[in-house]
């Protein structure tokens, strides 16, 4: 169990980069080439700034699902209102 509470956060924490990295490429590289530059004139510096930005999204997101996992598995089972009784 314990190295559960590690791997776990771990695994949401790299799943949700690279989710989030994916996601926000194509969301970023649809909305890029529709509203900030027209298809024909989209040259290869628009491809690094889109690359850019989706990696930052990919962090921020990967940070978050680490975070929310970790706050799951990594605090102790003391949330509880009432003791246990036995």
């Amino acid at each position: 169990m314990e190295k559960a509470k590690r791997v776990i956060p771990a695994v949401c924490g790299a799943v949700g980069l690279v989710a989030g990295c994916v996601v926000a490429y194509f969301v970023l590289s649809t909305l890029w080439t529709r509203i900030v530059v027209q298809p024909a004139d989209v040259a290869a510096r628009d491809l690094y700034i889109v690359f850019a930005l989706s990696i930052i999204a990919g962090i921020v997101t990967g940070s978050l699902a680490l975070l929310v996992s970790a706050q799951r598995y990594w605090n102790p089972q003391t949330r509880a209102l009432h003791r246990h009784v036995s």
